[in-house]
């Protein structure tokens, strides 16, 4: 008698055991808690290399050790910029799946030579700043607004996510033979030798003598000071080689239906209200706008002050303005057919080119407010950020007139990087000492409490000063460039800015005008 005949297997049941058949797919393993599975990070930002290499981990050490020993956190001077080559160098030799874009370190390395040329601390800062963005676009890259803020904010993440993958790399060292334990016990032991050794100096004078006959140049500030820039600048480093090993993708952005592009005249009525309104601003004020003085001089009531300070800020908001509106309607405007496309050249363009007359009103303005009431920093660096926003209407013009605009971020974020690189080269402040001193010497008003309050970058152009002036505020600087820096320059701290104004005061005798005669 035949057995029960077998029914067949549902769907499911039959899926179910094919896949219990197959070989498991290889899934990826994450050896790390962070990123969690299926976030972006996890897919995104997979690690390629298990561990640093040892390449990797010299450059660091290298780096991290020279830039701490030579870094003049307290003054602008060449540290900063033996700091900043050393970087470079490390990032491109440092070799992964990508090379660093040597072009935005070079533009990062001229930006550090500033602290070597100037002696102002806040045109060192800015530097510094600008530096720290193109670096880590040289190991991102990046075209878009998009990509170049994830570029510049990812390389500090980046050293975070390098911290176990250089742990890695030194346990893979210190499997590596005697060397390394021979390193590891020196470290050790200058780490052990300079804590406790300060810490016994500070608490005993005798003993204090003996460990600074034997160290002389030890002690606990500076050693913290040594560490705390070590760390600094090895994570810059290891985070940059980290990224060029394992580079860190952008997720796209969630998909969706395609934007409605704007008819002709919806974006068109607006700008042509305003390309005339501006039209006829220029028109009707052409006097007004470029009189200057003798503007001034013949309207009734209106001082200098209320022509150009007044009026610089309110053309500075309308540039602005500009550049976001010529934007958005560049993004909805339609350009599929040489009607639209002509439209959108013609209403933008002319916009445009109103904007940089503007800006040139601007300039005038902000020019004829300083040569009337003195030149200052501030007022330079306004106008140097008002010349910017012209040289990006300029950009923006040629991107409209090619209609292609996937170059412009990337350029204008260029521009700004060069205009505190060209600002560094100009010297602010001596720029700034020098106007006053020939405003001087045509008005005769001087303000010399300004003029004393500049970095010692304004020194030299200050010596041309009359006696009874000039005693009075290069004295003064002599007693803060005594009290700030000290009676000479220190190697990695030397500054040719102020090695200038040691080289013009050490030809004075400060009691030779020990009064002065008051600002008017």
């Amino acid at each position: 008698m035949p057995g029960p005949t077998p029914t067949d297997p549902s769907p499911a049941a039959a899926s179910a055991a094919t896949a219990a058949q197959a070989p498991p797919t290889a899934q990826p393993v994450l050896t790390r808690p962070w990123p969690p599975p299926g976030s972006w990070a996890a897919e995104h930002w997979v690690r390629r290399s298990p561990a640093a290499s040892r390449t990797v981990l010299l450059l660091v050490g290298a780096v991290a050790a020279v830039g701490a020993s030579v870094l003049p956190l307290d003054r602008p001077g060449v540290g900063w910029t033996v700091a900043a080559l050393g970087v470079a160098t490390a990032l491109l030799t440092a070799g992964g799946r990508v090379r660093a874009d040597w072009r935005w370190l070079l533009l990062g390395a001229a930006l550090m030579t500033v602290p070597t040329l100037r002696a102002a601390h806040w045109l060192t800062a800015l530097c510094v700043l600008g530096a720290c963005v193109a670096v880590a676009l040289s190991v991102t890259g990046g075209r878009t607004v998009r990509e170049l803020v994830f570029g510049v904010v990812v390389l500090w993440a980046g050293a975070v996510r390098a911290l176990p993958w250089a742990s890695a790399g030194l346990r893979a060292l210190r499997r590596g033979g005697s060397r390394v334990r021979v390193l590891r016990t020196v470290a050790l032991g200058l780490l052990v030798l300079v804590v406790f050794g300060s810490l016994l100096a500070s608490a005993d004078a005798a003993f204090a003598d003996l460990f600074e006959a034997l160290i002389p140049q030890l002690d606990l500030a500076a050693g913290v000071r040594w560490v705390w820039v070590f760390a600094v600048l090895g994570l810059v480093v290891l985070g940059g080689c980290y990224l060029l090993d394992s580079p860190a993708g952008l997720p796209e952005p969630a998909s969706g239906p395609a934007g409605r592009r704007a008819a002709v005249v919806e974006w068109a009525g607006p700008v042509g209200v305003l390309v005339l309104l501006f039209t006829g601003f220029v028109a009707v004020q052409l006097r007004v706008l470029f009189g200057g003085g003798e503007h001034v001089l013949r309207t009734t009531g209106l001082t200098y002050a209320e022509y150009a300070r007044g009026g610089f800020w309110q053309l500075l908001v309308v540039t602005v303005l500009t550049l976001a509106v010529v934007g958005i309607a560049a993004r909805v405007a339609p350009r599929e057919t040489a009607v639209e496309r002509g439209w959108l050249r013609a209403l933008l363009g002319g916009l445009v080119v109103l904007t940089l007359v503007i800006v040139a009103s601007a300039l005038v303005r902000m020019w004829t407010y300083q040569q009337t009431y003195g030149f200052t920093v501030l007022r330079l660096q306004v106008e140097v950020v008002e010349l910017w926003l012209g040289l990006v209407c300029l950009l923006v013009l040629v991107a409209g007139a090619r209609l292609r605009a996937g170059w412009l971020p990337g350029a204008v974020l260029v521009s700004a990087l060069l205009a505190v690189f060209g600002v560094g080269l100009l010297d602010p402040e001596r720029f700034v000492a020098e106007r006053n001193v020939a405003r001087y010497a045509e008005t005769g008003n001087l303000d010399l409490v300004y003029l004393s309050r500049l970095s010692p970058d304004a020194v030299p152009a200050l010596a041309e000063l009359p006696e009874y002036q000039w005693a009075c505020v290069l004295n003064g600087h002599r007693e803060a460039l005594s009290a700030s820096y000290g009676p000479a320059e220190t190697v990695t701290g030397w500054n040719l800015g102020r090695a200038r104004a040691r080289e013009v005061l050490a030809g004075t005798d400060p009691a030779s005008f020990p009064h002065c005669r008051p600002a008017r």
